[in-house]
């Protein structure tokens, strides 16, 4: 098989699906069997010739050649924190991120910093507890209007709840982005800390740069009951274009 044939098929910057792949595939060759076509995908991945994107969703690694996998470099304070919860509570499920991660994808930057800290549910009033012994602006689940009035002049710490079916971790405990940019559209705490109107560049920043799970993230999203408003945001305020189907 002519693989080289078979990835011109597949323009810059555009997902493709397994589907088409195997479409391309058959047009060269159709008797090529099912068995052959995962032996060739996994050959180009191999090869980096490909990068899975999610489940069945495939880019030319020489297309996006660009694009890295996310990754931050988190200040002391959120390292010291997270070796704390670490070695106080080793079996418990939490992730965390800050919010001058944003400055990166935000026109206005983000001065004073904030350190979130979501745990798994039923252990969540735990960590806070200890961390509030040592920490002086540690708040647990605040609403917005108390996190505003009680915030720490520098760092302040945000315990919250671990939403169940979020992206796992690649590093660490550093929640991934695409779990950060599915937050964006909640009611909930996330929702709130960024401009509506910073939207559109981060959006576009984040696909533009990096390499995204879109399965991932949009099965997050639909646990958040907000694919739909995601979705349509992309579609209607960005120039990312979406795989077809999703």
């Amino acid at each position: 098989m002519d693989q080289e044939t078979v990835l011109k098929n597949f323009f810059p910057g555009k997902t493709f699906t397994k589907s088409q792949f195997r479409k391309a595939v058959h047009a060269l060759n159709p008797e090529y069997a099912e068995s052959s076509i995962n032996w060739l995908l996994e050959k180009l991945k191999k090869e980096n010739q490909i990068i899975a994107v999610g489940q069945g969703k495939y880019e030319r690694m020489s297309d996006m050649a660009e694009k890295n996998q996310y990754g931050y470099t988190h200040s002391k304070e959120y390292r010291d924190i997270e070796r704390k919860i670490t070695k106080e509570y080793p079996l418990v499920e939490f992730q965390m991120w800050e919010l001058i991660q944003f400055n990166e994808f935000v026109n206005h930057q983000i001065a004073k910093n904030l350190i979130v800290v979501e745990v798994e549910n039923m252990l969540e009033e735990t960590v806070f507890d200890t961390l509030h012994r040592e920490y002086p602006y540690v708040l647990y689940s605040p609403q917005m209007e108390y996190y505003y009035r009680h915030k720490g002049e520098e760092n302040t710490v945000v315990v919250l709840k671990l939403i169940s079916e979020a992206p796992k971790p690649r590093e660490g405990h550093s929640s991934r982005l695409e779990k950060l940019l599915v937050d964006l559209f909640t009611s909930k705490f996330t929702g709130y800390l960024i401009e509506k109107s910073e939207y559109p560049a981060i959006m576009e920043d984040a696909f533009h740069k990096y390499y995204l799970d879109t399965t991932k993230m949009f099965r997050y999203a639909r646990r958040r009951n907000v694919e739909t408003k995601m979705k349509a945001f992309i579609r209607q305020e960005t120039n990312v274009q979406l795989t077809p189907g999703e």
